[in-house]
């Protein structure tokens, strides 16, 4: 028998199906990519309002399927948080939604991401205050890379000093360091060796 799962769902796409519901692709802390069939998602009026929007984080409660490539109907949806003021920032918005398709080719379903997962927040939040999408893009990568296990060891104790403190910034606590326009710039192109090295694109 199918056992009740509650988790937090990042909302990364939506496609509309059928008349008034949607397909949701997104990620979660506890279970990786997970896919998702809303049924009414869709429809408005009086008492009902579109909660499910990319970019919202979500609460779900539903049935754990036996086969993990099967959608999921959630029973339960409350929308926690959103990041709809990314709409205003054109290029924090393309940023993220390029971020976005990256994540959902590379996180794997039935697998934990927290840190990938806190590493999207915390872009999220910066973007939506008109920051600029570096280095906190760099940084959601490099979250990735960590929590994969695909990150080289540092050189060094102050080397692995300034990773540690980068990953922190990544998953929102600590602040960021201050960095120069020219190490950003170097930090985003070895990632992003390190992502084609292993076959990410």
């Amino acid at each position: 028998m199918a056992t009740t799962h509650r988790t937090v769902y990042l909302v990364l796409r939506h496609t509309p199906f059928q008349e008034s519901s949607l397909v949701i692709s997104g990620i979660t802390p506890d279970l990786g990519r997970l896919n998702c069939i809303v049924k009414g998602a869709r429809r408005t009026g009086k008492k009902n309002f579109p909660q499910i929007g990319l970019f919202r984080e979500l609460g779900i409660e539903f049935r754990m399927p036996d086969d993990p490539n099967i959608l999921v109907s959630p029973g339960r949806i409350d929308l926690l948080m959103d990041f709809d003021r990314l709409a205003f920032h054109t290029e924090n918005y393309i940023a993220a939604c390029e971020f976005a398709r990256f994540l959902l080719t590379a996180v794997k379903p039935m697998l934990p991401s927290e840190q990938s997962y806190a590493a999207l927040k915390t872009m999220l939040s910066h973007l939506c205050d008109s920051e600029h999408p570096e280095p906190w893009l760099t940084l959601a990568r490099l979250a990735f890379l960590n929590e994969a296990g695909l990150l080289p060891e540092p050189a060094g104790e102050s080397e692995a000093a300034l990773l540690n403190i980068l990953l922190a910034a990544s998953q929102g606590s600590v602040p960021m360091p201050e960095l120069s326009d020219s190490y950003v710039q170097k930090l985003s192109g070895w990632v992003k060796k390190l992502l084609f090295h292993h076959g990410f694109h």
